[in-house]
């Protein structure tokens, strides 16, 4: 993709949020192609109960590295789950207002 258009779509994107261009709220990783901003969240809702997760609770993640994310789990322990894991359904890149 163009630098100009990811730029543009960039500003866009920011305009669309309030962010300001001074800001740094918001920036484009263009070896990856990832948009990350402060206000994207990630979460992972579990579809069983197992020792570590509540069947229908919601986990917020963090960044997905290598095709997984970190969540916390019941006991407070960092858990790394697979974004294909069918035990999971997953909420990426949700907009906090």
């Amino acid at each position: 993709m163009d630098d100009a258009l990811k730029r543009e779509l960039l500003d866009k994107l920011n305009a669309e949020m309030n962010v300001k261009k001074e800001s740094k709220d918001a920036r484009f990783d263009s070896s990856t192609g990832t948009l990350y901003n402060n206000s994207f969240r990630n979460y992972a809702v579990a579809h069983v109960d197992t020792d570590n997760f509540t069947k229908g609770k919601v986990y917020e993640g963090g960044e997905i590295i290598s095709g997984r994310m970190q969540v916390i789990d019941d006991h407070n322990r960092p858990a790394n789950i697979d974004v294909a894991d069918y035990d999971f359904e997953f909420r990426l890149h949700v907009i906090e207002k």
